[in-house]
């Protein structure tokens, strides 16, 4: 989890930041017109990280804004030409964070954000503003680090991130333990979404999910890092889920400019009525060439077991954790969804071959042109969390091709991160004959202070 550290300006210096947040606040709020800037740092480009406290506003306490503009417009989303379905969301965010630091072992941190959703277009309606606004606190907790013994402690709602988020990047209420020493280091945690509102203004059923993790990492040689983990989600409410995820992964750069990655996961426990069995994998690797524009390729395969007989008590599909955001960078300036903008899968009953070209001439810009072909295990009439609003025959096993290109751009001007993205997918033969492509065309611009 990376929090980055505060660092000190005179307060004086907050005044045009605080300025700047105020403009945003007319578009934010129901009723009013106009168009925001937007919000946030990370390394690479990191849209969910919080803002940097980089304001002291007394002894010990710290104070960092951001703002986010992001953009989003769908084409032809069920690949019908014949139905108008097109949608084109705008949603501005204003992010808050403070962090008190009285000691190198102890800090407590809050990070609130207030956003909207305007709908610009969608289908034919044509354009209508939304009046869902949402007031959350994304990440409040108190920080043991590290105690005696290489051990930690964090309690309250703190985000959990793996590296290419394959199992999680979610912001979870958790009492979390750590322990590090040398190469090794073991987590525990236990957690649910939502067990205090996260939006304070929304009065929508919460889930009743218990999330246990134990994970343990060893960094092998100075490059290569070895990880196990073990995830049960117990759904208290929906006929007793109880999914159990064990795995193992790596990843590193065993020569230099060559980074690669490995996950292969299985899944047990229960679904209702059914017994989990299903196994996946995801391995790659990017080759960065150190001349002119550092050209790089990256080659990657993932893949996710399907049920060979729905009728039989057994499920053999392989599915993620249902925390996952499957998004990463190719050593670029951002991170996008490498599994595809517009189809945007979730790794079950699904083969899929990754080929991505992509160039960095500076460390603050790089652009990304990547394919993908999707090739279902199991011949299946459902894409399990896709992007679509369309669903494939069920006689055929080729979903389909796609090509994205992302646009990075970061830390311009020390203050500002943005990416953009043009997604294209080919239905293939799993779809109706009649079937179109589909496109998503995105923008995310972030303004920290």
């Amino acid at each position: 989890m990376r929090h980055p550290p505060p660092a000190a300006r005179p307060l004086h210096d907050l005044r045009t930041g605080l300025a700047s947040l105020l403009t945003i606040l007319s578009v934010l709020m129901p009723g009013a017109n106009g168009s925001p800037a937007s919000a946030a740092a990370g390394e690479p480009f990191d849209p969910e990280a919080p803002p940097e406290t980089r304001y002291r506003l007394a002894p010990f306490l710290t104070f960092g804004a951001e703002i986010e503009l992001d953009y989003v417009f769908r084409r032809n989303p069920d690949l019908d030409r014949r139905r108008a379905d097109d949608a084109s969301l705008l949603s501005p965010e204003l992010s808050l964070a403070w962090s008190f630091d009285p000691a190198p072992a102890f800090q407590a941190f809050l990070n609130v954000a207030l956003s909207r959703e305007l709908v610009l277009a969608e289908g034919v309606a044509g354009a209508g503003a939304s009046e869902d606004v949402a007031l959350e606190v994304k990440q409040a907790f108190v920080w043991l680090r590290p105690l005696p013994g290489g051990l930690s402690l964090q309690v309250g709602r703190m985000r959990f991130e793996d590296e290419r988020e394959w199992l999680y990047d979610e912001e979870l209420d958790a009492v979390r333990v750590g322990y590090a020493q040398g190469a090794l280091a073991v987590e525990i945690s236990a957690s649910r979404d939502g067990l205090v509102r996260k939006d304070v203004l929304s009065t929508n059923e919460r889930e009743r999910i218990n999330n246990y993790v134990a994970h343990v990492s060893y960094r092998l040689a100075r490059e290569i890092e070895l990880e196990g983990y073990v995830i049960v989600r117990d759904d208290r409410v929906a006929d007793r889920r109880r999914p159990v995820f064990f795995g193992v992964r790596s990843r590193g750069e065993p020569v230099e400019d060559l980074d690669y990655w490995l996950d292969v996961g299985y899944v047990g426990g229960r679904d209702g009525p059914s017994r989990l069995r299903g196994w996946g994998l995801d391995l790659g690797a990017t080759y960065e060439l150190q001349v002119g524009p550092r050209p790089a390729l990256t080659l990657g395969f993932a893949f996710g077991s399907g049920d060979p007989d729905p009728e039989d008590g057994l499920d053999g599909n392989f599915r993620q954790t249902g925390l996952q955001e499957n998004e990463a960078d190719f050593g670029g300036a951002t991170s996008f969804k490498y599994y595809g903008e517009v189809l945007d899968p979730e790794l079950s009953n699904l083969a899929i071959l990754t080929v991505g070209i992509g160039i960095r001439p500076s460390e603050k810009f790089s652009l990304d042109l990547v394919y993908h072909y999707y090739l279902q295990h199991r011949a299946s009439d459902t894409i399990r969390s896709g992007g679509l609003d369309a669903q494939p025959s069920g006689r055929s096993r080729r979903l389909g091709s796609e090509v994205d290109l992302v646009v990075g751009l970061e830390d311009i001007w020390n203050r500002v991160d943005a990416k953009v993205v043009l997604g294209y997918f080919l239905p293939g033969a799993a779809f109706p004959g009649n079937a179109g492509d589909a496109w998503v065309v995105g923008a995310e611009v972030q303004v920290r202070f």
